[in-house]
């Protein structure tokens, strides 16, 4: 297939091609260019994309792609099978806004990730963590007041590791059940019932055990972290990359850069949550837990930090893009992370475009992925219209005419009139 007459963006943050070619062969990227120097094979099917921006599929480095009831009486009512089936049209969703490869943070196991693999369902490929791992009493814990524990995801195995032999135990059982990484809670949460969003959780040597275990089977640790101490817990342990990670401060920010250890901000949940619930009184009514008045405290310290982030991502802090899309927020609209990330970190256009597609590839080690250039998987999308002049273009679904994931259009796009 040959897309023509396009804008090309490569994701490697090189100047835009203006009516560029783009050859997918065997669902990878053959050759890329101007008209003038990329000839189009004979019989190779034509998409002509004159008027729009053809740009690498988006990676999203931080979701949570299955779901359960939002309502917890709803919850407890539904079989697992039931919340397995309903993941399937937040994945679907999830590849229709133009995400093509997700790290799932809990949640997805290895099924989900080989239905994915072989097209059995449709939606971006998956890299995924099986369990949050938690400390008793901690963001993952499923504890509630009444007295006892409702799994989140009945199907997964309890993610509630204290020490450093239960946490080394969970971590193994964790790999063998096929986690491409590890996520592991330094602090607490917005959402928790048991914790606060500001306490540090696991002390750095439960952190390094997981650190260890992991790199012995060559993978990663990803760390959920939202206040100062957990960051800082969790950079002592020398984890991979830091989840929100909103309260650093500068000396946090010296050891990232030094470390190369990456960032994944997130940064739309919350204004986006609380914009939510001042939109519709239901939805804080669904919820167990109170999180109102915390959402919007956290906010209000979140703008007071938009200086210091914006100074890091100026001296080569290493950002990627993700937005802890779950079942009650952000499915299908992943890609207005990108306009925060311009307007809170000062990144241009192209700068958001590049964490989001090739600087996503690197943090997730999938150099395969994330531009369009020779060699690469076919991943990419057709746009209508110019996220170079407007990144907000890239929220309209109706804009995001062709989704292709390795060579083939997503089911369901509309073509291009």
């Amino acid at each position: 297939m040959a897309l023509v007459g396009g804008q090309v963006i490569d994701g490697l943050g090189r100047d835009p091609i203006r009516r560029g070619v783009v050859i997918v062969e065997g669902g990878r990227i053959a050759a890329v260019g101007s008209g003038a120097s990329v000839r189009v094979p004979r019989g190779a099917g034509v998409l002509d994309a004159s008027g729009r921006t053809v740009m690498p599929g988006v990676i999203d480095c931080h979701v949570h792609a299955t779901y359960r009831a939002r309502d917890m009486r709803r919850h407890l009512l539904n079989p697992p099978t039931y919340n397995v089936l309903r993941s399937t049209q937040i994945l679907a969703q999830t590849l229709a806004c133009g995400i093509t490869t997700a790290r799932d943070m809990g949640g997805a196991d290895a099924g989900f990730r080989a239905a994915l693999e072989e097209s059995i369902i449709s939606g971006p490929r998956l890299l995924i963590s099986v369990v949050m791992i938690s400390q008793t009493g901690g963001h993952g814990e499923a504890w509630v007041p009444a007295g006892f524990k409702i799994p989140k995801r009945a199907w997964l195995p309890d993610g509630v590791a204290d020490g450093v032999d239960e946490v080394r135990r969970l971590v193994r059982r964790v790999l063998m059940a096929g986690a491409d990484f590890i996520k592991i809670c330094a602090g607490g949460g917005i959402t928790s019932l048991t914790d606060s969003w500001d306490e540090p959780q696991y002390t750095v040597e439960e952190i390094a055990t997981a650190v260890r275990e992991a790199t012995a089977k060559r993978k990663r640790v990803a760390a959920h972290a939202e206040g100062l101490e957990g960051i800082r817990t969790a950079l002592k342990a020398g984890v991979y990359s830091i989840e929100h990670g909103w309260f650093f401060d500068e000396e946090c920010v010296d050891t990232m850069i030094k470390h190369r250890t990456w960032w994944v901000p997130t940064l739309a949940l919350v204004p986006r949550s609380v914009e939510r619930r001042n939109a519709d009184s239901a939805w804080s009514g669904q919820q167990l837990a109170p999180e109102d008045r915390k959402e919007a405290a956290v906010l209000s310290k979140m703008r007071e930090q938009i200086p210091l982030w914006r100074d890091a991502v100026r001296r080569g802090l290493s950002v990627a893009m993700g937005t802890d899309q779950s079942h009650r927020l952000l499915v299908g609209e992943n890609l207005v992370e990108l306009e925060f990330m311009v307007d809170w970190l000062g990144m241009s256009p192209m700068d958001a475009i590049v964490a989001s597609t090739s600087r996503a590839a690197d943090c997730i080690e999938r150099p395969d992925l994330g531009a369009l250039a020779p060699g690469r998987i076919a991943d990419l999308l057709v746009v209508n219209g110019d996220p170079l002049e407007n990144i907000r273009v890239l929220q309209d679904r109706d804009r995001i005419e062709v989704v292709m994931k390795a060579g083939k259009i997503a089911d369901g796009m509309r073509s291009i009139e």
